[in-house]
């Protein structure tokens, strides 16, 4: 079994930046992944420049804040008040040409601060907008970078392109309420295997900015038991990899 930890969110905060920094030069993820469109953006890419983090993707973003592109070029995925619509909404609104359009920007956006990405995820679910996913697909294409695949659907139609992905995706930790048993249960299911698995995690500490932007705040339980995983060498049999590695 090969294991790819990736923490998303990294730009979201100061105190989000913060955390998955910790998390990084602690070996408790392998990965992560860097949401463009923030105002603490440029935070998270200063960190990685000091750092030299080699692991670092690009969190595809079409829900929260503002597009990178002026609103008037994206329409359809903006309110009223050049915001993105949240996610339950975003396949209602979203035509597939002002979503490429957009992922397109925010992966450029990326590559300005001269970083190379080692992959392509996404915030929230792009997988149940075939549309969206669409595109993502084909930018991981042009950009010779392989994504997360959350469902056997998506990773099937990823592989159709030739585009690299993990072999299964487990967003239990992260759903369903960060404990290490949940980690100690993925290892023992899958530790006999040639699998490669992406376990999705969004640790971070939680400031004011953090608690008035988001109803996620379990993200310190998350570095928490990420801790306790290493403590208790709960991944001694696994190889933790990034998605270049892939």
């Amino acid at each position: 079994m090969r294991l790819i930890i990736n923490a998303d969110d990294f730009g979201f905060s100061k105190s989000v930046n913060e955390g998955i920094m910790f998390c990084l030069d602690n070996d408790l993820v392998s990965s992560a992944s860097i949401m463009v469109n923030t105002d603490f953006a440029d935070d998270a890419f200063k960190i990685c420049k000091q750092k030299k983090y080699k692991n670092i993707g690009v969190h595809l973003n079409l829900t929260y804040g503002k597009p990178v592109l002026p609103a008037k070029q994206v329409k359809s995925l903006v309110d009223e008040n050049g915001k993105f619509h949240y996610m339950c909404s975003l396949g209602y609104w979203t035509k597939y040409e002002d979503a490429k359009k957009e992922l397109k920007a925010q992966i450029e956006k990326f590559l300005s601060y001269n970083i190379t990405p080692s992959h392509l995820d996404y915030h929230h679910y792009f997988d149940d907008i075939p549309n969206i996913y669409k595109a993502v697909v084909e930018l991981a294409k042009e950009y010779n970078l392989p994504i997360r695949a959350m469902t056997k659907q998506s990773r099937d139609f990823a592989r159709q392109n030739n585009v690299k992905t993990a072999d299964a995706f487990c967003f239990s930790f992260h759903d369903w309420g960060a404990k290490v048993e949940t980690l100690q249960e993925l290892c023992n299911e899958y530790k006999d295997t040639n699998l490669t698995i992406e376990l999705l995690t969004t640790p971070g500490y939680i400031d004011d900015f953090t608690k008035a932007n988001t109803t996620y705040l379990n993200r310190e339980d998350e570095i928490n038991e990420l801790l306790k995983a290493k403590e208790l060498n709960v991944f001694k049999d696994i190889e933790l990899i990034s998605f270049n590695e892939l």
